[in-house]
């Protein structure tokens, strides 16, 4: 799996508010389209996972041992830092969850809708039959 390939399948999960990958991109400096949630956040992990790779550019491999190797520290920063919000924490821990399961390969979780009905016969009244005739 490429740099690119794992961020894009990270948006997938975590979603584009979190993580707006741009898929054109062509290096590191302009990977994403805006400012996700924790821009900031995402800045440092994403390229904690790039230098831990040593990748050189966006279509280079990374493996998953380095990338978690990356990610962790950080994460620990975060969960201990005494102004860490309830928000920053859980995204640093879905970010480290879903980094995880992209490299498991578990399927991504989608949620189970209810089947609607596809349609309904009407009972047409007996009166209307008869005009239509």
């Amino acid at each position: 799996m490429t740099f690119l390939q794992l961020l894009q399948s990270l948006e997938e999960r975590l979603g584009h508010i979190h993580l707006p990958v741009w898929p054109q991109a062509s290096g590191l400096q302009d990977i994403f389209e805006g400012c996700g949630l924790h821009h900031e956040l995402t800045v440092t992990l994403v390229r904690a996972i790039y230098t831990e790779n040593h990748c050189r550019h966006i279509k280079d491999p990374v493996v998953a041992e380095a990338s978690l190797k990356a990610v962790t520290p950080i994460h620990a920063v975060v969960a201990h830092a005494e102004h860490t919000d309830i928000d920053t924490y859980r995204f640093s821990e879905g970010f480290l969850a879903a980094l995880q399961a992209v490299f498991e390969q578990k399927p991504h979780p989608r949620p189970v809708r209810p089947r609607a009905p596809r349609g309904q016969i009407l009972p047409f009244p007996a009166l209307r039959r008869r005009a239509h005739r």
